[in-house]
């Protein structure tokens, strides 16, 4: 028992009613399906691993940049506190008081055990505030669910906007032309299920401009996360200003466009969708009359009973 960690039942509920195999049967009940529905485009393994890997390589450098950064910053903040405390206390009483006050503001922080080298900390924010540069690829991605969504609802969103004449024109982020979805990894699933709807907007609202939307493989929303220096990365877009090698594009051109053909030509001319009908396989009873019968009296006697209770 010390190595299990919780309780394994075994033993069947007493709700539970033992149900014969011979008094149901298979039947397959007719349903309209939604004829609006967009499928993921189908894209091959093999292809999905070749992608992942250029991907990967592009973003090389980002998890550094990344690093470097947050420590910049995380200095700089201790330096600037060190600062103020020092033009706080410009005569203090004694070296141990100042470097115990210091400390417990510090949370525990490295101190000097001098007033001159803590008067020289404001020149280390000078030296601090410079970040590296970061690689050319992060001006031109988008990462995350909610940020790739506010953009593929943007960008189908444009072609649509009343014109408005203006002075000076709102500045527009720049197209998005593929967006990289970790399908396999997301769990539900139905977290991803709108992009496909919204890839399927933005190519039919702009045929000249198509946005590819490509599946990766089991694995990659961890392999994107540790090269780009985050937790997790469920989705990745890059817009049309970015840098691209022709090996990307000759992948990409067998990844299939998805359109809505409902929305490419939007007429009242337009012809209709065929109706979708679709099959669902489930059980009845053998026997209907006698289900019924049964499930009547199972009722009775449940209200019999109950009355029986409130009785007594």
């Amino acid at each position: 028992m010390a190595d299990k960690h919780a309780r394994i039942l075994t033993q069947p509920s007493n709700r539970a009613k033992a149900k014969g195999s011979s008094d149901k049967k298979v039947v397959f009940k007719s349903a309209l399906a939604n004829p609006h529905v967009i499928q993921w485009p189908s894209v091959p393994i093999n292809l999905q691993n070749n992608i992942l890997t250029y991907v990967t390589q592009a973003l090389e450098g980002a998890s550094y940049y990344r690093t470097a950064r947050n420590a910049l910053n995380r200095k700089r903040k201790r330096s600037t506190k060190a600062a103020d405390f020092a033009k706080q206390n410009k005569k203090p009483k004694s070296h141990t008081d100042l470097a115990s006050k210091f400390e417990s503001e510090t949370n525990g922080a490295a101190v000097t055990s001098s007033v001159e080298d803590i008067e020289l900390q404001p020149q280390a924010v000078l030296q601090v505030s410079e970040a590296p540069d970061p690689p050319a690829i992060l001006r031109h991605i988008v990462y995350g669910i909610n940020e790739v969504t506010k953009r593929l609802e943007i960008q189908a969103q444009r072609s649509r906007r009343p014109i408005i004449v203006a002075t000076s024109e709102p500045s527009l982020p720049p197209l998005l032309e593929t967006v990289f979805v970790c399908r396999a990894d997301v769990d539900p699933a139905i977290l991803v299920d709108h992009l496909p709807h919204l890839v399927a907007a933005c190519n039919s609202s702009n045929p000249s401009s198509h946005v590819k939307l490509v599946p990766l493989p089991r694995g990659s929303e961890l392999t994107i996360a540790k090269v780009l220096g985050v937790r997790r990365v469920t989705a990745l877009a890059i817009d049309r200003n970015s840098p691209k090698a022709q090996q990307l594009k000759l992948m990409l051109d067998q990844v299939p466009v998805l359109s809505a053909s409902w929305l490419s030509n939007p007429k009242p001319s337009h012809p209709l969708i065929g109706t979708h009908v679709k099959h669902l396989r489930t059980t009845a009873p053998k026997d209907m009359k006698a289900a019924k019968e049964s499930r009547n009296q199972e009722r009775a006697d449940a209200k019999r009973r109950k009355k029986l209770l409130k009785a007594s």
